[in-house]
């Protein structure tokens, strides 16, 4: 921890004119590390609707009839019925910067149980995902997932550099390749600039090898890892052609909501919506040799740049085993960060019971926050701590809070100052929870938001969408600059204590800005 404190002080000596420079011009800017801005305009594609990242999008949800009545009374009006993250509503949030995550619909929810047929499911899909897609598109059997990966990045690509007017103003979008161009994007107010990111091993190889056990395992083998080296610039993109990626693909993460092959993953499913989609299975389970291979390639240098590793969904033993890897590198002088994009902040050890426990519906009942294990536990955050990493806290209210916060929020009324102070009051414990651990003023330097916005199924009830980051900045400062109790986590003086003499605007800018910058400009380079 001395070696981190040290290496930190001189990490801020170097880049203080520079942050100095940033934070002063750019003090209502943010950054938010995990959105998914392109996932409803790329998928709904099928139907010819021509939707482009800029606009909002509004989801057809049609009538009752058109509806499967099982999943809409699962879901209801809590999914947002409005794109969260399109390139407009970023720029009304003031959000310059963000990493754009891409990953594609995994076969599991689209080839669902008898619960959506061929009638209703066009209708409960679009409602619930918020994808516009043809009968085609819904029938697929098959899904190439590396090839709709390709597909993403063209459709984004196509984008870049091509000005849109907001309220007679002109913005331009782009993807950022490196730290002078994210200093550039973070000196122009009128530029959007996004960061590619990949959820999902699944992304690497094709639903055939995984929906069949995965019985051609040499071959699925030899598709992953080609398709590894195609991101990481060390192959064509595409077979036959001489277009190689020119764009960085910042990190990966190997697990979603369903098994790829590569290891065990932490379920994000509750049982409704396992009942109206796929049951999940390989939660929990360990890394596999595969898996293993795949994260030795991502984080090599040797076959084109690298590729940090996202630990959101991966199981508690796959992701041990991962820090175990990472810590030879680093025996070896060369560091690799440990990041988990948009997640809860469980705070309990692996060790403890309840952590242990199964992640069922009935798991928090009786708590503030959620121990579901794709929560961090004290030992991934005394990891991401160590590693000089980065946790993006998200905005999903169930995957932040238990019971006890949900009902917290809902005894207030909508629209309302209690309404948001309850709302942030969930958020900032959670960000509590990692500092107390650490108990070092320099873990307030790791915290991110990574909302997870157009991907969410319930967002925190006042930051529905890119929109309310400017709000939600000003919550979090009012709320430590008046703090009050948290439930029985966190006394007056337990969260005074927590700040470690920072003022409650420098942990505001940290968190809705300095800290990801920090890293990404760390790091974006440091690929090669």
């Amino acid at each position: 921890m001395k070696k981190y404190i040290l290496t930190s002080i001189i990490l801020l000596y170097l880049l203080h004119s520079n942050n100095a420079a940033f934070a002063q011009g750019h003090k209502n800017t943010y950054i938010d590390i995990h959105v998914n801005s392109s996932k409803k305009p790329f998928n709904s594609r099928s139907i010819g609707t021509k939707y482009s990242l800029w606009e909002p999008m509004f989801h057809e949800c049609g009538t009752d009839a058109q509806r499967s009545k099982s999943a809409m009374q699962q879901f209801g009006d809590i999914v947002p019925k409005k794109s969260q993250s399109n390139l407009e509503a970023m720029v009304h949030g003031n959000i310059r910067i963000s990493c754009l995550n891409l990953s594609p619909v995994e076969q599991p929810f689209i080839g669902t149980n008898s619960v959506l047929t061929d009638k209703n499911k066009k209708k409960t899909i679009a409602c619930i995902f918020g994808v516009d897609a043809n009968q085609l598109y819904l029938r697929r059997k098959e899904i190439n997932y590396f090839k709709d990966l390709v597909e993403n990045i063209n459709f984004v690509r196509r984008f870049e550099h091509k000005p849109y007017m907001i309220n007679g103003f002109e913005y331009d979008f782009t993807l950022i390749r490196n730290r002078e161009e994210l200093e550039e994007v973070s000196k122009n107010i009128n530029k959007i600039g996004m960061l590619l990111t990949i959820e999902g091993g699944h992304a690497l190889g094709h639903s055939i090898y995984i929906n069949d056990a995965i019985t051609n395992l040499e071959e699925y083998k030899t598709l992953v890892i080609n398709n590894i080296d195609r991101l990481k610039g060390a192959q064509p993109l595409i077979d036959g052609s001489d277009i190689y990626l020119d764009v960085p693909i910042i990190w990966l993460s190997l697990c979603k909501s369903y098994r790829n092959g590569f290891g065990g993953l932490a379920n994000s499913l509750n049982k409704a919506q396992q009942s109206i989609f796929s049951k999940v299975d390989g939660v929990n389970s360990k890394e596999s040799k595969l898996g293993v291979e795949v994260i030795e390639r991502l984080i090599s240098k040797t076959e084109g740049r690298r590729i940090l590793i996202d630990i959101k969904h991966m199981s508690l033993d796959f992701r041990t085993r991962y820090y175990k890897t990472i810590e030879r590198s680093e025996i070896l002088g060369d560091g690799i960060p440990v990041v988990c994009s948009h997640c809860g902040i469980s705070g309990l050890s692996k060790k403890n019971a309840l952590y242990k426990k199964r992640d069922e519906d009935n798991k928090n009942n009786n708590f503030y926050l959620s121990h579901w294990q794709q929560n961090l536990s004290s030992e991934d955050i005394g990891k991401i701590y160590g590693s000089r990493g980065l946790i993006g806290i998200t905005l999903d209210k169930k995957v932040l809070g238990g019971q006890l916060a949900i009902a917290e929020i809902n005894e207030t009324l909508p629209n309302t100052v209690q309404r948001r102070r309850s709302c942030v009051k969930l958020l900032v414990a959670n960000m509590l929870s990692i500092v107390k651990i650490i108990r070092d003023g320099t873990a307030w330097d790791m915290i991110a938001i990574g909302s997870d916005f157009d991907e969410m199924a319930e967002p925190l009830d006042s930051y529905k969408s890119a929109e309310d980051l400017p709000q939600l900045a000003l919550d979090i400062q009012h709320f430590l600059e008046r703090p009050e109790a948290i439930h029985n986590l966190f006394t007056e003086e337990d969260i005074r204590e927590l700040m470690f003499d920072l003022t409650p605007e420098q942990i505001t800018a940290k968190v809705m800005t300095l800290n990801a910058y920090n890293f990404i400009s760390r790091n974006i380079d440091n690929m090669n």
